[in-house]
């Protein structure tokens, strides 16, 4: 098999991408583990841990077993492991989550109107 130079192209934009999408990720779960005084490792490492192992989470589910069903299972999956890796409980996960997607639509929102373009196809 032979990979052409526009493949070995388009595979790094999907890379890059990839990693801009997991900081914009981190930096809203890490504003919304702050709201949770005793929630732990809430240093930018370990929330960019977590993000990736969310990502690669819903990555794996929505590529074996794609639907509805795999999505849930995967968001319990992601909750447990909010829960577990930052002591906040399972639902302290749910509202983490629900806070992260709040902040992420708002400032999708203010930057959208101010750079007059749609940040939400972002998410």
């Amino acid at each position: 098999m032979i990979i052409k130079l526009a493949d070995i192209g388009a595979i790094m934009i999907e890379l890059i991408l990839y990693l801009i999408a997991l900081l914009i990720i981190t930096i809203f779960m890490k504003i919304a583990l702050g709201f949770f005084s005793k929630a732990k490792h809430t240093e930018f490492g370990q929330v960019f841990l977590t993000t990736f192992l969310m990502i690669l989470i819903l990555f794996l589910f929505d590529w074996f077993w794609p639907g509805i069903l795999g999505l849930i299972i995967a968001l319990i999956l992601i909750w447990v492991l909010i829960s577990a890796r930052h002591h906040t409980g399972f639902l302290g996960a749910i509202l983490i989550t629900i806070i992260a997607i709040i902040l992420y639509i708002v400032v999708a929102i203010i930057l959208g109107m101010l750079l007059d373009v749609s940040l939400i196809i972002l998410f």
